[in-house]
């Protein structure tokens, strides 16, 4: 059997948290505020559907979000840290290794079944955790944490995937790699995306497939990496 990396994190956590505690607000657009209400920080999918972006401070889309009928929450640090234990409590129990990488995120190890097909596996832990805990959660497997990372994006963002991806049972890993925007490679900042666009490295394929020598000289050890996590090689442990 063959070791898979996947990793867990919860959908809109803050927001989802809100839902949880208030089902009242279930299927109604909600909007988690920084520290002091400075800005919003997290949008449940009925916010996002009204266009409403993150990081916008509350005082500039005050009125708006009232026009909007959105539910407004300042940040509640002592619900979402309670949420977040009883999640990775639950992720721990199944999953043979698990590092949690954030409050709502944690790499999990697991190995392959025979037929290599781990979707059955994620999907019900998926139906598990919205059963014990109310949170929705997406869950994307790759070989390595920067696969498992843009499968995840992956099982976010396209919604006939229902909340998983496997990147390495795809029939066309190509197809999907191309679909991810060179900023959405885990691991990517700011710089090294500026200087991709300008080589016209736009996609995590055409970084996975540009010349390794190139990348080396511009960002060394660090972009080599990027591109053999791309490549499915285990760069970190």
């Amino acid at each position: 059997m063959t070791q898979a990396m996947a990793l867990i994190d919860g959908n809109n956590f803050y927001a989802a948290c809100e839902q949880n505690l208030n089902p009242s607000l279930s299927g109604r657009p909600v909007v988690v505020l920084s520290n002091n209400d400075g800005c919003i920080v997290a949008r449940s999918p009925e916010a996002r559907g009204l266009g409403i972006s993150m990081g916008q401070p509350y005082f500039k889309v005050r009125h708006e979000l009232k026009r909007l009928d959105v539910v407004v929450r300042s940040s509640n640090y002592a619900l979402y840290g309670d949420m977040s234990h009883r999640l990775m409590s639950l992720l721990e129990t199944h999953c043979e290794q698990l590092e949690i990488y954030s409050i709502d995120e944690a790499f999990a190890q697991i190995h392959r079944p025979h037929d290599w097909d781990l979707r059955p596996w994620a999907s019900q832990l998926r139906a598990l955790v919205h059963q014990n805990i109310g949170l929705p959660i997406a869950i994307g497997i790759g070989a390595n944490k920067g696969q498992a990372k843009l499968a995840n994006h992956i099982a976010k963002t396209v919604s006939i995937h229902a909340g998983v991806f496997d990147l390495n049972i795809t029939k066309n890993q190509d197809f999907w790699l191309k679909t991810i925007e060179i900023e959405n490679v885990w691991g990517i900042g700011r710089q090294m995306a500026s200087w991709c666009r300008m080589q016209g490295i736009n996609t995590a394929q055409q970084l996975r497939d540009m010349p390794s020598n190139e990348l080396h000289a511009k960002f060394g050890v660090i972009g080599i990496r990027l591109q053999n996590e791309l490549r499915g090689k285990i760069c970190l442990p």
